[in-house]
Order: C-alpha cells, then structure tokens, then sequence
C-alpha cells in the first residue's frame, strides 16, 4: 500500500521591492527559507519525486502571498 508524504511551498512577495521569500515545509521538518525562485524550488523538488496537488494564492496592495502543496508516494 502507497504511503503519502505532505510538503508546502511558500512564497511572500513584495511588489514594490521586487523581493520575494520562499520556504518549504517538509514532512517532519522545519520551515526552511530556500534560495533562487519559486519555479527553481517546485523544479526541484519535482525532480525529487514531488507532485503540485493544490494551489492558494491572495494578496492585498502591493503584498501578495502564494502556498504549493506537493505530494510524494511511498510504496
């Protein structure tokens, strides 16, 4: 039977900086920031066998925040 382990991306974004902060949360782990972009964390984790399943995004003004959540199986 195929265990399902959970993990999040975030992302919070600032449009008048132009900065952006992501951290990943993995199973049984801490919040931890990463470096490079959104799409260079879910590329990588996607080669580590993660799977997108859902997508929430809201913002307010210039501030905008973004949360991935990634699924992996194990047999």
């Amino acid at each position: 039977m195929t265990t399902w382990e959970y993990a999040s991306v975030i992302t919070a974004n600032d449009a008048e900086s132009q900065r952006a902060g992501v951290s990943v949360k993995m199973p049984g782990g801490a919040m931890e920031r990463q470096e490079g972009d959104v799409s260079s964390v879910l590329n990588r984790l996607g080669g580590e066998g993660w799977e997108l399943v859902s997508y929430h995004s809201s913002g307010a003004g210039t501030w905008g925040f973004e949360q991935f959540w990634l699924k992996r199986g194990n047999p």
